[in-house]
């Protein structure tokens, strides 16, 4: 039997199949990878442009057109390189442990402001929900990949990306809000 193309994949998300994408995502992680690392230059920015490229996918798989996907794809992969470059020009680089602070605006203060910062984004991270939290810690503490996280979790890898992106937002959305 032949593989399904993407547009029978896609079709079969947008009916409910929520393991097509899956099938499009193992298909093209490796390509798009190759491709961000080769823009990037860098492993880790890699992996990060990949995540935001398949959150985007995730968002809007519904309005892509099936037989130009993977065009699509790569065209998005390449805007969140962009992206990321810029954002990078704008925020010093940052330890390890404060990596969640440039999840939230404001995070290039002093260094006694920084640490404050650090404290405040683990506190919110306790608000979160368990499944948002426990993917938001493994992803950005642990460093472990969303096809490990998906794994741990007993989920598609599109719910663990979904569950990132919610966390995210809802972190950034806590933090305006000033909670702590």
């Amino acid at each position: 039997m032949a593989e399904p193309t993407d547009a029978d994949l896609l079709a079969r998300f947008r009916a409910g199949d929520e393991a097509a994408l899956d099938g499009l995502f193992a298909r093209y992680e490796g390509p798009v990878f190759r491709f961000l690392f080769g823009v990037l230059r860098d492993h880790h920015r890699a992996e990060d442009a990949l995540q935001e490229t398949f959150v985007q996918a995730l968002r809007h798989a519904d309005g892509v057109n099936p037989d130009m996907f993977r065009g699509w794809l790569f065209t998005v992969a390449h805007q969140q390189a962009v992206l990321l470059k810029r954002k990078e020009k704008r925020l010093p680089a940052q330890a390890a442990g404060d990596a969640l602070l440039g999840l939230v605006d404001g995070a290039a203060g002093d260094p006694a402001g920084a640490a404050d910062d650090a404290r405040r984004v683990r506190e919110l991270l306790d608000r979160l929900p368990a499944v948002q939290r426990a993917v938001v810690t493994a992803r950005v503490f642990e460093g472990r990949s969303f096809r490990e996280i998906a794994a741990a979790a007993g989920c598609p890898l599109n719910t663990a990306l979904g569950r990132m992106d919610d966390g995210l937002r809802n972190l950034r959305k806590l933090w305006e809000a000033g909670y702590a």
